[in-house]
């Protein structure tokens, strides 16, 4: 082969690669810092269960979920035939050795046939079935067709080489008795005549190379990236209820000398954390959030899916002025440019998106402190909180009542009811019972 051609081929991607990827990765790195690396046990044992071993995914509809899981798992084992590859650029004589070598040569086999018929599912449910949840994308159909080609590639590559070389090299011939398919078609192969057998041998070779090449370049410029971001992002996931309001430091919002200064919530691109532009990044497109939503479910204009892909969009539009770090007023609001007026207030928080997701991406923190900078910084929510916002003003409950009845449900019972926060000093527990439980006869016998 050519060891300077290889060399050139393998700095072009990596610094392709590198670049692309550099310009999405540098986009977090303007945004909110959040603590994500405590508990790393538990977010490595989340990496490994729901990322290595595929435990998320393979819930639900089965078909898609073994669809998936064959071709991570035929991306993550071929990883070793792709160093093979390369070094073959440098020594055509490198060959799997030994019992390992030969057993890894027949799972090889297996899994680029497995992969072969889990993407021909896949083009299948994109192509003819068409389930609701997945849209047209072009962009899937050429990363479904590129890996094709690497398997196909690969197959052909096999059987020159196998023919070409197998008889003169042991080594070669020792992955060959392994190599099921590629022994099969090397066979077929050894009736073309030596020219050809050598053309072939290296055409498929620097074909597979430039597939898997452009692969690894076309990565980081769409969906696909989470092939790269999405084991980091399960290990940087939330690992706490996903029903959590963040709270306001209202202290630290007053003392602001001006009102323009003040920051409550989530206003523009900037005020997003980083793991929310890793999770924009890192969506699969996979459509499970749309089947599990009520809201989208019942027509209103809301999927976690769509909410990434716009903030995806726009942090991308907005890269320069993020990165050079231009003040907040450089950017748009994300409510309404960004995300509907509707589409903020459709959501009713039941967490179900996040529950379906397979590389567990966030949704709730985000709409909330959207929803916070909304109310508090600009008055504006629906007119139907219009009522529940007097009322939680006059009488701290949203349905009016009178809030000197709140503890009434506790008398019988003999509870200590505290009146003021003086009381409260020295306690070392102080049960609070929110307005359902209070106010509610359900709650109250509860």
């Amino acid at each position: 082969m050519s060891p300077v051609g290889i060399t050139l081929l393998m700095l072009v991607a990596f610094a392709a690669f590198g670049f692309l990827a550099a310009r999405k990765v540098s986009i977090l790195f303007q945004l909110q810092p959040d603590v994500r690396w405590d508990h790393a046990a538990a977010r490595l044992k989340a990496v490994l269960v729901n990322g290595f071993l595929q435990a998320r995914m393979v819930r639900g509809d089965w078909k898609p979920s073994l669809m998936h899981a064959v071709i991570f798992v035929g991306f993550m084992s071929l990883l070793m035939r792709k160093l093979q590859l390369i070094a073959i650029g440098y020594d055509e004589s490198v060959a799997l050795p030994g019992l390992a070598g030969g057993l890894f040569a027949t799972f090889k086999d297996v899994i680029e046939l497995a992969v072969l018929a889990a993407c021909g599912y896949a083009l299948y449910r994109r192509l003819v079935l068409k389930p609701r949840r997945l849209e047209r994308n072009r962009e899937a159909l050429l990363i479904l067709s590129l890996i094709i080609a690497i398997m196909i590639t690969d197959f052909a590559f096999d059987a020159f080489r196998f023919a070409l070389l197998s008889k003169s090299d042991g080594g070669i011939a020792h992955e060959r008795s392994f190599a099921f398919i590629g022994s099969a078609l090397a066979s077929s192969a050894s009736t073309l005549s030596a020219p050809v057998i050598v053309d072939g041998y290296r055409f498929f070779y620097w074909a597979q190379l430039f597939v898997v090449f452009s692969f690894l370049v076309i990565l980081p410029t769409g969906e696909h990236f989470h092939i790269v971001t999405a084991l980091p992002a399960l290990f940087f996931r939330r690992g706490r209820p996903a029903n959590v309001v963040p709270s306001v430091d209202l202290a630290k919002a007053m003392a602001e000398d001006s009102e323009a200064e003040m920051r409550i919530g989530v206003h523009t691109a900037r005020d997003l954390t980083w793991k929310e532009g890793l999770d924009a990044f890192t969506c699969t497109e996979c459509g499970r959030c749309k089947d599990a939503c009520p809201t989208f479910l019942t027509g209103k204009p809301l999927s976690l899916k769509w909410v990434n892909d716009s903030v995806k969009h726009h942090l991308l539009e907005q890269r320069e002025t993020l990165v050079k770090d231009k003040p907040h007023e450089a950017l748009p609001p994300l409510v309404p440019n960004v995300i509907g007026e509707e589409t903020l207030w459709a959501c009713t928080t039941c967490g179900y998106c996040e529950a379906a997701c397979p590389i567990e991406l966030e949704h709730l923190p985000k709409f909330y402190r959207l929803r916070q900078h909304r109310v508090m910084m600009d008055g504006a929510f629906p007119h139907e909180l219009r009522g529940v916002f007097s009322a939680y003003e006059v009488q701290s409950n949203p349905w009016g009542l009178p809030a000197d009845t709140r503890g009434h449900w506790a008398a019988p019972a003999g509870v200590r009811i505290l009146r003021s926060a003086e009381e409260a000093r020295g306690l070392d527990y102080l049960f609070y019972v929110g307005s359902a439980e209070s106010f509610d006869a359900r709650g109250q016998k509860i």
